[in-house]
């Protein structure tokens, strides 16, 4: 049924170093002619807020569909009463616009191999295909206790992609948040999305002009560790080192409770946006960048930052298995935490410098 190759060719979006949210995205920025590798490679940032009884997760700066007079795209939500209505739907979109993000969730999607992990939406996209089939494009690559999820690049009958549309409401409120903060600026689920749980999001405009300064706005935006659009900020969000100690007070309240450890994929989710950085900074030019100081930069957030964010990761998912068993967590988690929030502020004073 599937046709499948290993999206592992040079210059493939760097689906090792995103989420499965931010992968799909930067695949249809690619496709629009917005450099994908600078939106995503210029962004360390990182916001906070109590939302009730969760702690919501902010990772861009700058909505990822865009801001100000960089570049726009206009993407909104779909939906359809069942698979068929949302196969004929997507088909078509993918054949106006040449891509379209799907909605799906890992339970119906046979390439991911869940493991018994619990169901959580998962976004992929989707570009024409020859008759009677779509090309499917994932390039999400990730391990866990089911394996290494390898991705899926190829293409699937045009019936099979309506069925992999389905798109429930995410089964906890951290997942939710995650969903609702995935493109940078809040997007809650229309209030049609039960009656059409089969969904997709649509591009229904763009605006790309040159794009020859957007890495030095979008850098200068990471060493101010502020907000670029008044109407996300406007919803409280800590940023910079002031999240940071957000994070730690919330974490040491919450190092027993078992609660605290579903929001492990939102420090994982950040620590591999500081791998993409590392791994982009070398290859951002800026005219004042004469002494090369960003490539030195991004080396020493890949040797240093990098494994500071891997560290905490670490403590925190061991403190999740500790707790789940009733054991007693370890402090450990809350020492990695301080050491990340220096180094992030170390970051952000040589970024300004450079610039």
């Amino acid at each position: 049924m599937h046709e499948m190759t290993q999206p592992t060719q040079s210059g493939d979006v760097r689906g090792d170093l995103l989420s499965c949210y931010s992968t799909a995205t930067a695949g249809l920025l690619r496709a629009v002619g917005v450099p994908d590798v600078v939106v995503f490679g210029t962004q360390l940032f990182l916001g906070v807020r109590r939302a009730g009884p969760i702690m919501e997760f902010l990772h861009y700066h700058t909505p990822l569909t865009g801001h100000g007079e960089l570049y726009r795209v206009d993407l909104h939500r779909r939906g359809a009463t069942g698979p068929e209505e949302a196969a004929e739907a997507i088909v078509r979109h993918a054949r106006e616009t040449g891509a379209v993000i799907v909605t799906g969730r890992t339970t119906h999607l046979p390439w991911i191999e869940t493991g018994g992990a619990e169901p959580a939406p998962h976004w992929f996209l989707v570009r024409p295909g020859p008759p009677g089939r779509v090309e499917v494009d994932d390039r999400f690559l990730w391990t866990d206790d089911a394996g290494l999820h390898a991705g899926f690049v190829g293409s699937v009958p045009v019936p099979a992609i309506g069925a992999y549309a389905w798109s429930p409401p995410p089964p906890g409120p951290e997942q939710a948040s995650r969903e609702r903060w995935a493109l940078g600026d809040r997007r809650d689920r229309p209030s049609w999305s039960e009656g059409r749980p089969w969904q997709w999001l649509e591009l229904t405009g763009r605006h790309v002009p040159g794009t020859a300064d957007l890495a030095a706005v979008m850098l200068a935006r990471t060493a101010r560790a502020r907000i670029a659009d008044p109407r996300v900020a406007a919803h409280g969000w800590a940023c910079g080192r002031a999240a940071f100690d957000a994070l730690e007070n919330w974490l040491e309240d919450g190092l027993t409770d078992p609660a605290t450890y579903r929001h492990n994929n939102d420090f994982w989710v950040a620590s591999r946006n500081r791998k993409m950085v590392a791994a982009s900074l070398p290859h951002v030019r800026l005219p004042q960048d004469r002494h090369g100081a960003l490539g030195e930069l991004g080396a020493w957030a890949g040797s240093t930052l990098v494994p500071a964010w891997t560290t905490l990761v670490r403590a925190l998912h061991y403190n999740a298995r500790r707790v789940a068993t009733g054991g007693r967590p370890r402090p450990d988690a809350l020492a990695a935490l301080t050491a990340v929030a220096d180094l992030e502020d170390h970051f952000r004073t040589r970024l300004d410098d450079a610039l």
